[in-house]
């Protein structure tokens, strides 16, 4: 019993099915259960509006979903010939379910059904500008060893100290990251001072892919998975400006900024679309909660949340 509960906890493929390959159609019989034929399309039929997390389940173990499935439709026939879904507390317990699942879709139909007007989009992105700018630009990366926990290294001697200081400009694996951050600090004052940004990228970037482009990489947006720092520092430039050393985990980007514009209406039309209906339904929701915030008459009642009164107590 317990393992057929948990069945009906993930009891369902997703709304939207992919399509049948090609050799197989609604009417394709895929198994036997009970003596009689079950086609493709009487199993996806149970399944389309439930759960989707049955998806995984019957990925792992269809024959086993199946089975469940017919074992809960023979048991939910039998209850509504006894009727006993009109019997207390299931009864009750239905009309609970039934009106949260109806609760839910309202929900979601205030939110995808409200209509959103070409205007309202329109006034939307001319006020929200800073949210779809967009950079082009370069970088130069300057790799660093990420420091070993423990304690603290002793002051190295003057010789030491010229040997690290040579190797940190030929060997990342051995600079640290003070030397990385110096080596970095160095090129930025070079840069600001007229050296050619391509000709030190092909000379020190240490970041394989985008040292192949001359240091391209890309248009960064507010939404793209750069780090916030990175995000910061490009979106603070004027195009031909460089950054500061930026800090990464393992190492110090040095940015240029090339050009700087506004992403184009059509390619974030979608996103303002939801972003309106999903401040519609907040509007809508807090309203309601407003308007069905109770005011506590009897608070000897809720002290007592656990007991359930009946007309006869």
């Amino acid at each position: 019993m317990k393992t057929w509960i948990l069945f009906l906890a993930f009891a369902a493929l997703l709304a939207a099915q992919a399509p049948l390959p090609a050799d197989l159609t609604p009417e394709t019989v895929v198994a036997k259960v009970d003596g009689k034929d079950v086609t493709a399309g009487e199993i996806t039929a149970m399944l389309q509006h439930s759960d989707p997390r049955i998806m995984q389940a019957f990925q792992q173990n269809p024959k086993y979903v199946v089975q469940q499935l017919f074992m809960m439709r023979y048991l939910a026939g039998l209850g509504e010939q006894t009727k006993i879904a009109e019997r207390s507390p299931l009864k009750e317990e239905l009309e609970m379910m039934r009106m949260n699942a109806i609760a839910g879709a309202m929900v979601n139909q205030e939110r995808d059904g409200y209509s959103v007007t070409a205007q309202a989009i329109n006034d939307f992105y001319a006020k929200n500008q800073s949210r779809y700018q967009q950079a082009k630009i370069k970088a130069i990366f300057i790799r660093f060893k990420p420091a070993a926990p423990g304690a603290a290294p002793a002051p190295p001697s003057v010789e030491d100290a010229a040997k690290a200081a040579l190797e940190a400009v030929h060997n990342p694996e051995a600079r640290s990251e003070a030397d990385a951050k110096k080596m970095a600090e160095d090129l930025v004052t070079k840069i600001r001072g007229g050296a050619d940004f391509t000709k030190l990228v092909a000379e020190f970037s240490e970041d394989a892919i985008s040292k192949e482009r001359d240091g391209d990489f890309g248009v960064v947006k507010p939404a793209s998975s750069y780090s916030d720092d990175i995000k910061r520092a490009v979106f603070a430039l004027k195009p031909g400006e460089v950054t500061d050393p930026v800090r990464a985990p393992n190492g110090f980007y040095i940015i240029r900024v090339d050009e700087k514009s506004v992403q184009p209406l059509s390619e974030v039309t979608e996103s303002i679309i939801q972003e309106i209906r999903q401040n519609h339904l907040n509007d809508f929701m807090t309203n309601l909660t407003k308007r069905f915030d109770p005011t506590i008459e009897n608070q000897l009642f809720f002290l007592q949340p656990g007991r359930v009164l009946t007309p006869n107590q």
